[in-house]
């Protein structure tokens, strides 16, 4: 049987993936002569009684165009194949017999933090792995920026300014919410190239009656604001203004007693901060009505965009790269990534170390992240 190389797309989807998956099969099948599929579903499909039902043949003249299109041609999951109950159920060996029986005798892939820990674990069990960090949350360290985050920026940006204009027209508060569980980088970017009048970040705990106070005195002096919030700002349900909010909003107590579910990593699905917060500023503003205070939610919004240049080009750079390494190279275990302007590699153990905003309160706070 002839030898394949897989390609996946693991974890939540996003703009310039498809233009990896381009690159490396155009430079497998012209460098190198290899053989690919691709596997819808990333380690769901690997891990299924039919692994053949998820398979998408890849090759130089499938791929035309491709690097434009949205999101991913190969679908994705979140699934964990080494969770304790997983592994007991022994579907890592599950993936290494289908892996075996398809012929494929090594993987390329995109994914973020969980997806790049389940690669990590296969090349622990002996099967080469090389990855492509992708993430709108650009939280996956060695490297300096990941697939999708330079088109979320973008496209994020231009909506906070249509929402804040909006707020300006009609003397309002913009509040806008962002996704970033524990690495306020979306939030930071879009803020600031939004002009954003305040921005919180999980990093940067959040005192609600200073934080109140700040946006007191923006909305009176401008007559509007412009706020950008990661979806994990982090503020303390203990907090008085919190108390306030509970006992005046059925909504806020509802949201504060919901207890938000968990994917296979163990990660919070989070999303709601903003409507907390929206009833928080009209209580304490004393605004008259909720309308007041307008919310948007860009979340997956950003997720399924058509790539701006810089991811494209990344998704390219990346893709070659990858290629080279586990084909060319015959190496494997480490994800591509970029440092200033040179595309290069890290080891896995590099790559899952946290990324979270870094920078010196001074500079965040000139760039208009609330600093308790």
């Amino acid at each position: 049987m002839s030898r394949k190389t897989a390609l996946i797309t693991g974890g939540g989807d996003c703009p310039g993936i498809n233009a990896f998956l381009a690159s490396v099969v155009r430079r497998g099948n012209s460098e190198y002569g290899a053989e690919f599929i691709g596997v819808r579903s990333a380690f769901a499909g690997l891990a299924s009684d039919n692994p053949e039902k998820y398979l998408v043949p890849l090759n130089t003249e499938s791929v035309i165009g491709l690097e434009n299109r949205s999101s991913t041609i190969l679908e994705s999951s979140r699934f964990n194949p080494f969770t304790p109950e997983n592994e007991a159920k022994k579907y890592p060996e599950k993936i290494l017999n289908n892996l075996k029986h398809l012929g494929v005798d090594g993987i390329l892939g995109t994914g973020g933090n969980d997806t790049i820990l389940s690669a990590s674990r296969l090349e622990e069990r002996g099967f080469p792995t090389v990855m492509a960090p992708k993430s709108i949350d650009n939280d996956v360290s060695g490297t300096d920026v990941m697939l999708g985050f330079r088109t979320a920026i973008f496209f994020g940006a231009q909506a906070t300014r249509s929402t804040a204009d909006s707020a300006r027209a009609h003397r309002r508060i913009s509040l806008v919410e962002v996704m970033g569980r524990n690495a306020g980088w979306l939030a930071l970017e879009i803020g600031v190239a939004s002009g954003a009048d305040l921005i919180t970040i999980p990093e940067r705990p959040v005192n609600l009656t200073k934080f109140c106070a700040e946006v007191t005195r923006i909305y009176r002096e401008h007559h509007y604001a412009n706020l950008v919030v990661a979806e994990g700002t982090s503020i303390p349900y203990n907090d008085p203004v919190i108390e306030r909010a509970r006992i005046e909003s059925a909504v806020v107590r509802s949201l504060l007693e919901e207890t938000p579910e968990l994917d296979s990593f163990g990660n919070p699905k989070l999303g709601g901060v903003s409507q907390i917060l929206r009833r928080v500023l009209r209580i304490e503003l004393g605004l008259e009505k909720i309308e007041e205070v307008r919310t948007t939610d860009l979340g997956f919004t950003l997720r399924g965009l058509a790539p701006v240049a810089d991811d494209i080009i990344l998704g390219i750079r990346f893709g070659i790269k990858a290629a080279d390494i586990l084909l060319g190279e015959k190496r494997s275990g480490v994800m591509i990534g970029i440092h200033g302007l040179e595309i290069d590699e890290v080891p896995y153990a590099q790559a899952l170390k946290p990324k979270t905003v870094n920078r010196p309160d001074r500079e965040l706070q000139a760039l208009g992240v609330f600093i308790s």
